[in-house]
Parts: structure tokens; C-alpha cells; sequence
């Protein structure tokens, strides 16, 4: 194998693709007036007509805004014109190309925003809501659509730890978490359907992703809104009744792996006389890595329309490797999506299907920990050519060996399915009213097959043949909703409003079967019974269900003066089963105002520079219930047999402490915001936001009596987050050949906790993330009242004397850290970024265009979990940092011990993203509509101070955040070649 080589070779492709771009644009010739039509932001206008003025010859633009006119004379004139935008009129000139930019005419273009249980006008938003349309994505491979959302929200972090690994996900957080036992995670909605996986959706199917960030527009979710709410559109059917249009899409890319951490070498491990010399040269870290890793995604789409309705229907395969030996992830992926109107159009049937089949093949990421600290003389095979089985230190393993033969892997279904009906009662001029009822299923099942060999390092230590473990688990939701909207106009005053109902059931079920010591390893877990442990009696079998259901009602109405002002108010009745008996029911208000200066009369002589100025506060409660079932109740599990009468017999008690008061935790919200445009090329707005959560839910000591356990989960705290957010977008070059629209999202917060105690249950503090090790009872982080969420705690580093690191004592004095003391400890750094930045770039030339995108991280410490571990001569692994004899050759002792010398200033900017597409326009033809080739480069390069791993994979959402993991899987560069055919 041979990294280098492969990365040569693949920059090679690289830029031999982008050339053959180049070459195959400069090549095409054009016979008539071809160009683009686009808007203001740079998006494609589709369907507008160009007509060449004072005859019938004309067409319409594609989907991606391109059109063809033939028979065009020098002193021809084009018209182009379509509702919304002010009509253009451009002399050809004798031009063969005319790209235009419309402008829109404010007084009738509303862009329409999804908002939860409906959509509004952009102007009618009194809230903090961001819409991001497909054409605004990221672009390129990646392993699932939320890392589409990437830097596109000011306020929504999208933190992926683990890219190059198509099994991992992305953590999703919306201003900061809140919470310190139940979920920080936003509520995702798919078409309607909350709770919905978006790992169950092809990329190319979603229309828009809706981040609902206040309160106020989030609280029509109730007890599930608290952590702001995500909503996702797909798409529907198109083109004109009659007809329909078949999408291609597709990507191919390949990852180039960066450099790992330097570590001595096996000659340097020699000089340095770490250990035995077992007489081999070894590079474990790279033997855990493939030469070749890819990420292959298909996609093929029909879309239609009737005279009464619409359909689509498309299919997905990926699959993808990822950098080490065994990670693995193949997808089936189709959709079908239909709409029908009867009765004169009174009566909407709707219908929608999502299924997706997933094959999982898993690594293990601690291996490539045990590869770098590993004895690099050790050989990968022993004489009998055989994987080689260290006998020391006690449970070392060859971590080539667990990669390759341990079968680690998994099938996963998902489902989800929609009916709905919809009645059109009143369809006026003035007003409308229509009811629907809807049913919807969410179903995922995943099947868990894991093996470990009689070779492996697990079966050597532990003195059994073997082991293999079965686990299945389902869930599913089921979910019934009717709604009732009605909106009316009279005159200057306009209403709109929704009301429902909502019933929701979800169950969960697990069983799991292990047995070990098999006579043959190729059976594997095919004849799970035949293991000698289940003979024996130590056979492992265990199952588990739960079940909860939420009802819930709920109305908001949205009203608008003049298009002067703008209001809305709505409220959640919702009830659980999580909840305790005394506290089943809550009511969840908002509400938010906006006033259009703009469209004052004092603002007319302005009215070319601001073209909307609308400044907007609002109010709202939300709720927070992501946590388990029957927390409430006292309920029951085994403790131990008793022998009666004879017979020994199963003995049951209450395992927990019931608690009747249990309810959600509460989030209050305000926000204070402006939206503005500028010269009708400036657009942007800013908020800031202070949000409560109340009631948070924590283990506290429990009296005794009257409890019969010392613990009790109860709500007891508070937590307040506040923070500023900037986003802005301007056109910078505009109507000129190069146009050049660049904007920056900007964020700034922190999280303090208020309340940790009441007169019943006192905490003086917090503590999170234990320690790895063996007996260890120590924290990396505490949070009390009135500190910050994040915070590190432990040691500060005081220097070095004779090899020994040195730190404070409670007094300031300076001790070797030996002689460490609890009392001695105190808050050393914060691991939650303060600030968030991201700056989006596209530029347009003919029918090139070039996406440049950058994101950052600031104001936050990493803890080096790597420096920790094997950073010091006196740690307890056989290979070390090459650190440890350079840059710390001063320092011998001192690893292992939480202080500030491992903590790292981890603020980063870097280049995100680098997309070039071209947009063919093909001969007029029957066929081809248009098409479109890119190739993107992802994760380029990173401008940090931190040494360890490449800063932006640390997670920084949730209460732990800023630790840089030993473990952590490695990153790399992504190259990809896309493709995207329209027929007709």
C-alpha cells in the first residue's frame, strides 16, 4: 500500500476531470441565442418566457433556467418575462449568448416558507424561522442529508465526527444545549411527520429543510420543541399536466486520507528503549487503513402531473467504504409520492411511501488508538503465518486482526408511509376552509450479527472458542392528525388559521441472545445454540419493550395589517404517558409580532434603498420530553432467587423510586430580531435570544423514608442560554459577466445553569464524562449554579522541575503532581465553541459556477486526549508521540492526570467545501433537457494552533463538549465527480 501514491494519482484525476471540463465547454459552439435567466440571488428562474419582441417566436426556460431561441436576427430584440419580476428587454446585437437577471417586483413575489402545520409568505414571518432551498446545499458526497445544512443556518451547528466513516451521523444542535439528562437534539419533521429518521431519504428528494429556532414558532410542538424544530419537504410531482420528466443524478467520490499522528517510528521505538524488540518493522496505523475508499451514489427520478393531481416516484443506491479495513454502508432506497383531486377538486386524496433497506458493516474506531500506541516491533504474523497475539500487556490485541476477522455487522429497514384526505369546503375570492385527516407510519428495524473467532484477542484472553451475540430491535410510531385551516382577506386585513388534533403511539422492542465456545468458527452466529456456554447455564438472552403515547390539540392564527403589520399566536394542549400521574397535561403559548417599516408611508423616498426593514420580537413556551418510558413509575426487575418450599424462585422489587410529579422540562423564550433588504441585492437579519429551561431533570438524593431508594429522578433546575446571531447575503457583482453573491452566518451564545437545587433535593454540582480507566472516580467536567455549561475540571499545569510536572495547590503553591489533591482542583477551560462563523461564496461565469465555502469554530479549549494517553516519556503505552522526545523531552511524568497541559486553544477556520459545476445546453432535441457536471473537493485544509486531530470533527454539542478522543477516526479529503441529466 502506498497513500502517497494514491493521493498523487487521485489530485491527478482530479484536475485531469476539471480540465476535461474546461476543454469540452470551450469546445461547444453556439448556433443560436442560448443563455440563462436567473433572479436577483442568483437561482434559476423556470418557466419564464423569452419571446423575440413583435413576433410569436419564443420558448420558456428549463428547469435550470436555460432556454434557446433559433432564427434570432442582429436587431432582434428579447423579451423575458414571468410573474413576480419586472418585465427585461435586451437588443441581441448580434449575441449568440444573453444571460439575464430579473428583478423581482416586490409587490407581488412572496416567497413561500414552510412553518410548522402549514407555510406562509416570507413578509407574514413574525419569528426567527430560515428556509434553505435545495439550490442552496452543500454539495458533493456525503454520508447523510442533514450535512447538506452545513454553515447554512446562523444557530444551527452540524457537527460530524467521524465524515469519512459512512456509518456515522450528524449531531445536530440549535443554540446551544439546555439540558442535562434529556435529549439537546432538534425534533425532525418530514413532511409533516415528527419524530421522522432523515437517514430513511434520498438526498435528491428533499425540496427544503425549515429550521424553526424561537419559541414562538416552535411551540406548536409542545413538549417536543424545546430544542428547535427542523422541518423537511420533499418534493412533489412537476411539469405541465400531461407530462412528465425523468431526473438522473449522480456522484462518485473517493477519499484521500491525511496524515495521521507522529509518532516514534520503529527504529526511533528502538533508540528510545520503550520495550522489547520483538524484531519487526510495523505500521499498525496504516495497516488499518484501505488503499482505496469510495462513497458511490445513484439516483434516477420520474415526476408527473394530470389534469387532477401529480405523482413521482424515484430510486437510490449508494455505497460506500470508509477509510479503514471494515466500515461499510450499502443502501436501497425508493419513494413514491402521489396526489389526486376529484369532485371538481373539492376532494385532495394524498398518498406517500418512503422505504429504505440498509446493510451495515462495522469497525471498531478504538482500534486505530491500540495501532498507534502499539509496540511498532511487533509483527503483524507469528511464524505459523498466523495474525499475531501479543501475550502482554494483559488484553492486547492485534488491531489488524479485530478489524479483519471480528464480523461486526447489521440490517436496518426503515418505512415511512402517509394517507391522507383533504376537503376543500369554502374556496372564495375572499376566504377558503379546508379540513384533512391524515394517518402516518414510521418504522425502522435494526438486526445486529456480531462474531469474534476462537483467534481473536477476545477468545486468547478470556479462555472460550469464540462468541457470538444476535440483537433485534424495532420501533415504530403511528400517528393520527386532523387539521382545519381557514384564511381570510377583507380589505386590508388578512387571517389565516390553523387548528388539530394530534394522537400518537410508539413502542419499542429488543431481544438479544449471546452464547461463546464453539467448535467451529465458520458457523458463526448461523447455530447460536450450539455454544458450550448455553450447556453450561452462562448463556446471555434478554428482552425488553416500551411503549408511550402523546395527544395533543392545538391552534395558531396569523394576522397582517396592511402588510404593515404582522402577528401571530398559538398554543399547544398536550399530554403524555411519560409523564406522571400528576402531571400528564401541559400548555404550551406563544406569540410574536412584525412591523414592515418599509411599507410606511415616511419610508417612500427611501423605498429604493430599503426595500424591506421589519423588526419583530416574540414569546413562546416549549417543552422537552426525548426521554425514556415509565421514568415515573416504580417499576419492577429481578433481585436474585430465593429458596421456598423447596424450590428456588425468581424474587422481584421496585427498582427505582416512583415520582407522580415527573413532567417535561420547560423552555421560556424571547427574541428580539430584524430582517432587512437592501438596494434589492443586500439581505440579512439579526437576533438575539434568551431562553429558560426550567424544570430540568436530574438524580437527586432521595429522603428515606418515605422512598425506598436513595436516588430519584425529579425537575428541579434551570438553565439559561443567551446569544446574538448575524446572517447576511449580497449580491457583490450583479448583472455584469463574472456575478459574485457571497454571505456569512455568524452566531454567539453561552449556557449558564441557574438552579441545581430546591428545599428538597440540593446538589452543589454536576459532574460528566468519567475518566477512562479501571476504579477511576474522577470527571473531566462540573457544572454548578451560576457557572457556564462546558466547563473543564481538574489540575492547573505549574510548570516542570527535574521531569516532574508541576501544578497549583488550592493555595497557589506549586507541587509535583503526585502529590495531587481533589481540593486542589478548579475550572481550567471550556470546551463549548462561544462563536460560530461560516462564509458561503458562489460566483457565476456563462454557464460555469463555483461554490467556495467556509466554516469556523472560536472561544473554546480541546482537551488532548492523545497527548494525554501517550504524549509524555513516562506513559503507561509502548509507543508515544514523537513529542514526548521533542517538542515535552523536558516532562517524564504527569500523563493521565486531567490538567490544564492538556488543554489546546481549538479555534479553526477552514476551507469547507470547493464545488465547480458547468451547465450544458444542449442542441434543441426530444430528449436531453439539460445537464449539469461538477467536481467537489471537501475538508481541504484547516488553519488551527490545536495539535491533535483536525478540530472541527471534536464534538462540541451537548455538555461534554471540546474532547478530542484517542480513538478518533481519521479524516480525510474528498474528491467527487458528479453528474445530473433532465429529459424531457
Amino acid at each position: 500500500m502506498n497513500v502517497k501514491r494514491t493521493k498523487q494519482c487521485l489530485f491527478r484525476s482530479f484536475l485531469f476531470f476539471s480540465g476535461l471540463l474546461i476543454a469540452m465547454v470551450t469546445s461547444a459552439q453556439q448556433f443560436t441565442v442560448r443563455g440563462t435567466v436567473k433572479d436577483a440571488t442568483g437561482e434559476p428562474v423556470i418557466g419564464a418566457n423569452v419571446m423575440v419582441k413583435g413576433t410569436s417566436n419564443g420558448t420558456i426556460t428549463d428547469i435550470d433556467g436555460k432556454y434557446s431561441v433559433s432564427d434570432v436576427n442582429s436587431s432582434s430584440v428579447l423579451v423575458f418575462t414571468f410573474i413576480g419580476y419586472k418585465n427585461e428587454e435586451m437588443a441581441c446585437k448580434g449575441q449568440h449568448e444573453i444571460n439575464v437577471i430579473l428583478s423581482e417586483d416586490l409587490q407581488t413575489l412572496d416567497e413561500v416558507v414552510v412553518v410548522g402545520y402549514g407555510s406562509l409568505s416570507k413578509k407574514e414571518l413574525s419569528s426567527s424561522i430560515v428556509q434553505v432551498d435545495k439550490s442552496q446545499f452543500q454539495q458533493g458526497a456525503m454520508n447523510n442529508p442533514m450535512e447538506m445544512l452545513t454553515g447554512k443556518v446562523a444557530g444551527l451547528n452540524v457537527n460530524n465526527t467521524a465524515s469519512a466513516n459512512p456509518n456515522s451521523g450528524s449531531s445536530l444542535q440549535i443554540r446551544g444545549a439546555t439540558s442535562i439528562t434529556a435529549s439537546n437534539d432538534p425534533l425532525i419533521v418530514i413532511d409533516g411527520i415528527a419524530g421522522g429518521d432523515i437517514r430513511n431519504l434520498s438526498s435528491q428528494d428533499i425540496e427544503s429543510m425549515t429550521v424553526l429556532k424561537d419559541a414562538a414558532s416552535a411551540a406548536i410542538y409542545g413538549t417536543r420543541g424545546a430544542n428547535g424544530v427542523i422541518l423537511i419537504t420533499t418534493k412533489k410531482g412537476v411539469s405541465e399536466p400531461g407530462t412528465a420528466k425523468v431526473t438522473y443524478d449522480s456522484w462518485f467520490g473517493v477519499n484521500l486520507v491525511n496524515d495521521g499522528p507522529d509518532i516514534l517510528s520503529p527504529d526511533e521505538f528502538r533508540r528510545s528503549r520503550r520495550g522489547t524488540d520483538y524484531g519487526a518493522s510495523t505500521d499498525w496505523y496504516g495497516l488499518l487503513l484501505r488503499d482505496f475508499s469510495y462513497d458511490n451514489n445513484q439516483y434516477v427520478s420520474i415526476d408527473g402531473s394530470t389534469k387532477n393531481g401529480y405523482y413521482g416516484a424515484s430510486f437510490n443506491y449508494k455505497n460506500a467504504t470508509g477509510i479503514d479495513l471494515k466500515s461499510e454502508r450499502e443502501e436501497y432506497g425508493g419513494r413514491f409520492v402521489i396526489e389526486q383531486r376529484v369532485i371538481d377538486n373539492r376532494l385532495q386524496l394524498n398518498g406517500s411511501l418512503n422505504a429504505r433497506r440498509v446493510n451495515e458493516t462495522w469497525g471498531n474506531d478504538g482500534m486505530f488508538d491500540t495501532a498507534l500506541s502499539m509496540n511498532p516491533t511487533m509483527p503483524l504474523y507469528d511464524d505459523k503465518g498466523n495474525y499475531y497475539q501479543p501475550s502482554s500487556p494483559t488484553g492486547a490485541r492485534n488491531p489488524v486482526a479485530e478489524l479483519k476477522d471480528i464480523d461486526n455487522n447489521g440490517q436496518r429497514l426503515y418505512v415511512l408511509g402517509t394517507a391522507e384526505a383533504k376537503l376543500n369546503i369554502l374556496r372564495s375570492e375572499k376566504q377558503t376552509l379546508n379540513t384533512s385527516l391524515s394517518y402516518s407510519l414510521h418504522y425502522n428495524d435494526l438486526k445486529q450479527q456480531y462474531f469474534t473467532p476462537s483467534t481473536s484477542g477476545e477468545s486468547y484472553w478470556n479462555g472460550y472458542k469464540g462468541r457470538a451475540e444476535v440483537t433485534y430491535q424495532k420501533w415504530y410510531t403511528q400517528r393520527l392528525e386532523w387539521l382545519v385551516n381557514y384564511a381570510l382577506d377583507v380589505q386590508n386585513h388578512s387571517i389565516k388559521a390553523v387548528a388539530g388534533y394530534t394522537y400518537e403511539n410508539a413502542h419499542w422492542e429488543r431481544l438479544q441472545a449471546s452464547n461463546n465456545d464453539f467448535a467451529y468458527d465458520n458457523i458463526k452466529w448461523h447455530d447460536l445454540g450450539s455454544g458450550s456456554y448455553l450447556t453450561d447455564g452462562k448463556a446471555q438472552m434478554a428482552t425488553g419493550q416500551s411503549a408511550s403515547k402523546l395527544i395533543g390539540t392545538f391552534g395558531r392564527i396569523n394576522y397582517n395589517w396592511k402588510k404593515l403589520l404582522m402577528a401571530s399566536a398559538s398554543i399547544r394542549y398536550e399530554g403524555s404517558t411519560k409523564f406522571g400521574k400528576n402531571h400528564k397535561w401541559g400548555a404550551f403559548p406563544s406569540a410574536s409580532i412584525a412591523w414592515e417599516i418599509a411599507n410606511m408611508d415616511f419610508m417612500k423616498n427611501a423605498s429604493k434603498v430599503v426595500k424591506s426593514l421589519k423588526p419583530r420580537i416574540s414569546y413562546g413556551v416549549t417543552g422537552r420530553s426525548d426521554f425514556d418510558s415509565y421514568l415515573s413509575l416504580a417499576t419492577y426487575s429481578t433481585k436474585g432467587s430465593y429458596l421456598m418450599n423447596g424450590e428456588w424462585v425468581k424474587g422481584y422489587a421496585p427498582s427505582v423510586n416512583a415520582n407522580p410529579e415527573l413532567g417535561w422540562e420547560k423552555s421560556l423564550s424571547v427574541n428580539i430580531g430584524v430582517d432587512f433588504v437592501l438596494w434589492n441585492r443586500l439581505r440579512g437579519s439579526i437576533d438575539w435570544f434568551d431562553r429558560q429551561s426550567k424544570d430540568l431533570l436530574y438524580n437527586y438524593t432521595a429522603p428515606q423514608p418515605p422512598f425506598v431508594y436513595n436516588n430519584i429522578l425529579v425537575n428541579v433546575g434551570t438553565t439559561q442560554n443567551r446569544g446574538i446571531e448575524l446572517s447576511i447575503d449580497g449580491d457583490i457583482f450583479k448583472g455584469t459577466k463574472v456575478e459574485w453573491t457571497s454571505g456569512i452566518n455568524y452566531s454567539y451564545g453561552t449556557t449558564k445553569l441557574k438552579v441545581l437545587s430546591n428545599n428538597m433535593y440540593q446538589a452543589s454540582y454536576v459532574e460528566l464524562y468519567q475518566k477512562p480507566g479501571v476504579g477511576t472516580s474522577e470527571y473531566f467536567f462540573r457544572v454548578q449554579e451560576g457557572g457556564k455549561v462546558g466547563q473543564f475540571y481538574g489540575y492547573e499545569y505549574a510548570g516542570v522541575e527535574d521531569g516532574k510536572m508541576l501544578i497549583y495547590t488550592d493555595e497557589g503553591e506549586k507541587v509535583p503532581v503526585s502529590e495531587a489533591d481533589a481540593k486542589y482542583k478548579r475550572y481550567i477551560g471550556n470546551g463549548t465553541p462561544t462563536s460560530f462563523l461560516s462564509w458561503n461564496n458562489t460566483l457565476r461565469y456563462k454557464n460555469f459556477d463555483l461554490s467556495i465555502f467556509f466554516r469556523g469554530a472560536f472561544g473554546f479549549d480541546i482537551f488532548n486526549m492523545r497527548r494525554y494517553g501517550m504524549g509524555l516519556q513516562g506513559a503507561g503505552t509502548d509507543n508515544v508521540l514523537r513529542d514526548a522526545y521533542l517538542k515535552d523531552k523536558n516532562i517524564v511524568t504527569g500523563g493521565g492526570v486531567i490538567s490544564s497541559f492538556f488543554l489546546e486553544k481549538g479555534d479553526y477556520f477552514k476551507l469547507e467545501n470547493v464545488t465547480l459545476g458547468y451547465n450544458f445546453t444542449p442542441k434543441p432535441n426530444k430528449i436531453l433537457n439539460s445537464m449539469r457536471v461538477f467536481v467537489s473537493a471537501k475538508n481541504l485544509f484547516t488553519l488551527t494552533g490545536y495539535s491533535g486531530n483536525d478540530p472541527s470533527i471534536v464534538s462540541v454539542n451537548g455538555l461534554t463538549p471540546g474532547v478530542d478522543s484517542n480513538s478518533a477516526y481519521p479524516t480525510a479529503t474528498q474528491l467527487s465527480l458528479g453528474l445530473t441529466l433532465r429529459f424531457k
